[in-house]
């Protein structure tokens, strides 16, 4: 351990008692963070008086803050944003790793390493857990490095090394299919080439499914969620994450020392209705946002589709709704939110391209209602008293009146993964109202921020 500076051990001196005094007044989450940033003798005693009374409890639930770049493009600190008008705090988070958040979700942030490796890092008292690697980005990587060498092999010994590949990396196995050049698709008597084609083409434009999205490892994981705060339950909590080119399902249990996966043949229990539909398009399925909610975690695919995970003992995976085409646009992001009255929210976000930036031009939000007898969703037109933050985070809402100048019936928001990777920076943050259905900007980075690692919301806590 490194000795402690002349001003730290000054402050460190201080009686403790005094210093339980000060934190016994303490209102805010920003002050305890505060506090225990003098420190770390100030920090263990901040972290003590979390944890037991008399501190606050309702303090534990906390406006979420905006992570951005520090104003000097710092690559080890983040500064914190205060969406009601307060502007950035006047101190800075350590945060050692210079690389995308894969998410955000009880105030830990997600990282993944070129290695593939998953780290669970808390920016407000340092500390990180490190999962093991999800070795089905191997496989993937494997694939894209080695397309060129494969693409002249014939399709059955393509095939065949595919399989070999898939063996070595713990992937799910798939059926062979003969050549498609031997196969015809027909739908309602109509040839399909040219929708086949055209659809090819499309993709190939289309950020999801362009290889730059994955290029780097920090991109291979698009959303991870906890199930709750590895703090308060250090044996006992599950991460799952949305993964890889084709946004599959893994999900790890502490102590795991290796992930499980959600294969397609259990999780896609909705490709039936795709195919009979008449569409074809690949990946139309592709899972879109996660919500833990009463021991259960349910995933929301891009077209509505809505599963349910129970992964507390035998893995138990079940279709809530099915397909429908409420939200059939690619450049469009859908998310899934718990309200604070327990409802869940499927919340599309609709975005246009402006000045070669991919802009949020307003939300929809969808009530998912008869859970019990014939689930659905229907739009509302108002949240009521709630907030949602929503981005490359765990979508969160509050209660907007628990907090003097948060907005109520309003969306905040921030770029997600996509945006920043493929068009130079995140620069889409704001807050949509319901009620006069408008956007606003509330906070711009500075253009040499946008190559910084891109924003994200997160959740205060000492714990």
């Amino acid at each position: 351990m490194a000795p402690q500076s002349n001003s730290e051990s000054v402050w460190a001196s201080l009686p403790e008692e005094l210093l339980d005094s000060i934190l016994g007044r303490l209102a805010s989450m920003v002050d305890f963070i505060r506090f225990s940033a003098v420190c770390s003798d100030w920090r263990r005693i901040a972290y003590e008086n979390y944890r037991n009374p008399p501190y606050d409890p309702r303090c534990r639930h906390q406006l979420p803050l905006l992570m951005v770049p520090t104003p000097d493009s710092s690559t080890d600190t983040r500064s914190l944003y205060d969406v009601r008008g307060k502007g950035l705090y006047d101190f800075r988070l350590k945060v050692p790793y210079h690389r995308r958040c894969a998410g955000s979700s009880h105030g830990w942030l997600i990282f993944v390493h070129d290695s593939y490796q998953v780290t669970l890092f808390n920016p407000f008292y340092g500390k990180s857990i490190h999962l093991p690697p999800i070795r089905r980005l191997f496989f993937e990587k494997r694939i894209r490095d080695e397309v060129d060498e494969m693409s002249v092999l014939p399709h059955f010994e393509k095939y065949q090394y595919e399989k070999k590949l898939r063996d070595e990396y713990d992937e799910e196995e798939e059926e062979y299919v003969p050549d498609i050049d031997e196969i015809v698709f027909y739908s309602d008597g109509e040839d399909e080439g040219d929708e086949l084609e055209q659809d090819e083409e499309e993709e190939s434009r289309d950020p999801e499914f362009g290889p730059e999205r994955f290029h780097e490892s920090e991109y291979s994981v698009v959303r991870g969620v906890l199930s709750t705060n590895p703090e308060i339950n250090p044996n006992g909590y599950f991460l799952m994450v949305i993964y890889g080119t084709q946004s599959r399902l893994a999900f790890i249990k502490s102590g795991d020392q290796h992930w499980t996966y959600i294969d397609k043949s259990i999780c896609d229990q909705n490709v039936r209705d795709v195919l009979e539909s008449g569409y074809v398009r690949r990946g139309l399925w592709y899972r879109r946002d996660i919500v833990y909610r009463n021991g259960l975690f349910y995933v929301l695919d891009h077209l509505g589709v809505l599963l349910s995970c129970d992964v507390k003992t035998n893995l138990k995976v079940e279709k809530i709704t099915g397909l429908d085409t409420l939200h059939n646009k690619w450049n469009h992001k859908t998310y899934l939110v718990e309200s604070s009255k327990g409802d869940l929210l499927r919340v599309n976000r609709v975005i246009e391209d402006e000045y070669s930036y991919e802009m949020t031009i307003k939300f929809v939000v969808y009530k998912l209602v008869d859970f019990c007898e014939d689930p659905h969703w229907i739009e509302v037109n108002s949240l009521g008293n709630d907030a949602l933050f929503l981005g490359d985070n765990h979508s969160i809402s509050v209660v907007a009146s628990d907090f003097i100048g948060c907005q109520p019936n309003s969306i905040y928001f921030c770029d997600d993964c996509d945006d920043f990777y493929n068009h130079g920076g995140p620069n889409d943050i704001g807050v949509f109202n319901l009620q006069d259905g408008c956007v606003r900007r509330h906070y711009t980075l500075a253009h040499s921020q946008r190559l910084m690692p891109p924003s994200i919301w997160i959740s205060p806590t000492v714990l």
